[in-house]
């Protein structure tokens, strides 16, 4: 196992650490934050990647078109993430203390953000970072099943939508 693997186990450890602290009712919002955020990256560049790429090579040149795009993704998630996790936060009925839910939604959540960045990171060849192949047996099955490799834009739009209803729900 490899640094980049290292470093993603331990932020599924960080993840689950805080979903402990925090509880699933709070975490799922953070989930339902981030299935939002991957539905509106993934719509985009599956239906408007040849707008996404017009605008992108505007503002970079045409070279530079995939790495841009991977940090753009990158940033998006990162800020979802963080904006998810700050103040007044989209709760769900419960008080938590259930420590399995705690922990699946924790390590769920770390999948999402730590698994997306990886994929879009790797997808763009690592740019601007030390990360080179040969991969590891580990690297290259985990790859495989990071989230937007798994899941395409509609899985994503609705799961998010089964959340919401699920909070509004009385």
């Amino acid at each position: 196992m490899g640094p980049i693997e290292i470093t993603f186990v331990v932020l599924l450890a960080v993840f689950a650490v805080v979903g402990l602290v925090r509880g699933y009712a709070r975490e799922l919002g953070v989930t339902t934050m981030l299935f939002i955020a991957l539905f509106a990256l993934e719509f985009l560049n599956e239906k408007y990647q040849g707008v996404l790429n017009r605008v992108l090579s505007t503002v970079s040149g045409q070279e530079a078109i995939g790495p841009i795009q991977s940090w753009v993704f990158v940033a998006v998630i990162v800020v979802i993430a963080f904006i998810s996790y700050q103040g007044q936060t989209l709760v769900f009925p419960g008080k938590g203390g259930r420590t399995f839910f705690d922990l699946g939604t924790g390590l769920l959540n770390g999948y999402l953000a730590a698994g997306s960045i990886w994929y879009y990171l790797h997808h763009a060849g690592w740019p601007g970072l030390p990360v080179c192949p040969p991969y590891t047996s580990f690297y290259e099955t985990i790859v495989r099943l990071l989230p937007p490799a798994v899941f395409s834009w509609p899985y994503f739009i609705g799961l998010a939508v089964i959340l919401l209803v699920a909070r509004v729900w009385k």
